[in-house]
């Protein structure tokens, strides 16, 4: 997963975080713009969501940002919490 996330266009982070007892993973992914996402997600669901899908439980889904309607769309079915910037703030990349 994180070889094919390396090539993709617009994927700025994919990384992943695991406790010590390794029952809770956190799956950290930041991308350059909604249309990046997108496309990562329409590839990953190609090549690994079944698969992925079988091996865990999602418990959430945050989203950081400001995501297209159609960004939000796909990603209608994970019940994502969407979280907006704070304010109108200078942030860095």
């Amino acid at each position: 997963m994180v070889e094919s996330a390396r090539k993709e266009p617009g994927v700025l982070s994919y990384e992943r975080f695991v406790t010590d007892d390794a029952k809770f993973v956190h799956v950290y992914e930041r991308y350059a713009d909604s249309a990046a996402a997108l496309a990562h997600l329409q590839e990953f669901r190609k090549k690994f969501g079944d698969r992925f899908l079988s091996m865990v439980e999602r418990t959430e889904f945050t989203v950081y940002g400001n995501p297209t309607d159609e960004l939000r769309g796909l990603l209608g079915g994970f019940a994502a919490m969407y979280l907006k910037p704070f304010g109108d703030f200078e942030y860095w990349p």
